[in-house]
């Protein structure tokens, strides 16, 4: 095992060895761990590798501990890395053992480096068949149909990855605005006049925080991960810098490098409320459930009035089916916020896939008494009327969502 690690250490960053390299594994925990997006800004390759390429080949020659699929796809990953034509061969090698999501992401992504987009996403297109749940493959296909001006296509893949996994929105967001950055920087005053404070003082952590949150606005991601971490330097210590990098992480789908913050802010402040959250939202998101609700289960026994722990836990109650436990959440985010209309929806909605239409409709009628110019409440409502029969009340219901819709 010792000598897989280091011959991973060489291929990968340290964050992301942590992880078995085990193609029988959990396909989204290894392609968090061990593939690559189609977006150069985010490809930190080893820049020693083309002078190390030779004895990390032969290193692989001789791991008798790899598995020959898990063995052609690293030398696959090598070739690449280190620019040799061999790589592809490899990678096809490596699929005719046994089709992995890991293999798919490879050849596509060597096809992408050698500037075949149409080949990359050929590749992505049978990955997508054969693994359709992995947004991760939507992604790719969506930055590459941006590149090769298929609107269309990209807006599909898109909203097909936001669907799927929500923080792909926010990377296909910043991937959209990434030639954009120098102009909307230019175009931000604020964020101007922080940089000349910083500059002046680069030891002031509130100035620090606020700049790197600008950058954050204006899809900088990058940037400002970067900030955060001089600020981690600077902090002495202080756990909430390490959420607020792993919350930038998330954003770009780094979820293992997230996660390894998150787990470092632990280490430091065991009863980070913050980081308990954060990390549920990213054990989810590598569809590891109940870890994700034992996160959810802590944060809530140190601070049961944090409002999101009840909204994030419910939602994924309500993606696991588990819609009365949705409810019980939902329930308990309604007493914490009792002048909000919008628990009021998201309860409403939970009891009508339950069938009690009754329970939906006393909340939509107080969600509405709360927020009484919100259109689609009575849109709401008039489907739930219409199901128990008050066909009066759902075309006046209808009547006023089409009046408030219009204005």
């Amino acid at each position: 095992m010792q000598q897989i690690q280091h011959i991973l250490r060489k291929l990968f960053s340290e964050e992301r060895i942590r992880v078995d390299f085990n193609v029988k594994g959990g396909t989204t925990t290894l392609l968090a761990s061990f593939a690559y997006l189609p977006i150069r800004e985010l490809l930190n390759f080893n820049i020693n590798i083309k002078e190390e390429y030779r004895d990390i080949l032969s290193e692989l020659d001789v791991a008798k501990e790899l598995e020959p699929v898990a063995s052609l796809l690293l030398k696959g990953m090598l070739s690449m890395q280190a620019g040799h034509d061999d790589a592809t061969k490899y990678l096809y090698e490596a699929q005719k053992v046994q089709v992995t999501a890991l293999g798919y992401s490879y050849l596509a992504l060597c096809y992408f480096m050698k500037g075949d987009f149409d080949k990359s996403i050929q590749i992505y297109s049978n990955a997508i068949t054969d693994f359709p749940k992995e947004p991760y493959f939507y992604a790719c296909r969506c930055v590459l149909n941006r590149c090769l001006d298929d609107d269309e296509g990209a807006f599909y893949d898109y909203q097909v990855a936001k669907r799927l996994d929500f923080n792909y929105h926010s990377l296909l967001e910043w991937h959209e605005h990434l030639s954009y950055l120098e102009t909307l920087k230019m175009d931000q005053l604020e964020l101007q006049e922080l940089e000349s404070t910083w500059e002046q003082d680069p030891e002031r952590l509130d100035v620090l925080t606020k700049l790197a949150l600008e950058y954050v606005h204006i899809y900088d991601y990058q940037k400002a991960i970067r900030l955060y971490s001089q600020g981690i330097n600077m902090a002495d210590n202080q756990a909430e810098w390490y959420v607020y990098r792993a919350a930038i992480y998330s954003k770009l789908t780094l979820y293992i490098e997230a996660l390894e913050d998150c787990n470092q802010a632990l280490s430091i402040d065991e009863n980070c409320v913050s980081a308990y959250i954060l990390r549920a939202k990213l054990l989810e998101c590598l569809h590891e459930h109940d870890a994700a609700l034992e996160d959810y289960r802590k944060a809530a026994s140190l601070n049961p009035e944090h409002t999101a722990i009840y909204e994030e836990r419910a939602s994924l109650f309500e993606r696991l089916g588990k819609f009365e436990d949705a409810i019980v959440d939902y329930s308990k985010l309604i007493a914490l916020m009792k002048d909000d209309f919008y628990p009021y929806v998201l309860r409403a909605d939970m009891f009508e896939r339950i069938g009690k239409q009754e329970e939906a409709l006393l909340d939509y009628n107080r969600a509405i008494d709360l927020n009484p110019y919100y259109s689609d409440l009575y849109q709401y409502r008039a489907a739930i009327r219409e199901s128990l029969g008050d066909k009066v009340g759902a075309e006046s219901d209808l009547q006023k969502f089409e009046e408030l819709d219009e204005e």
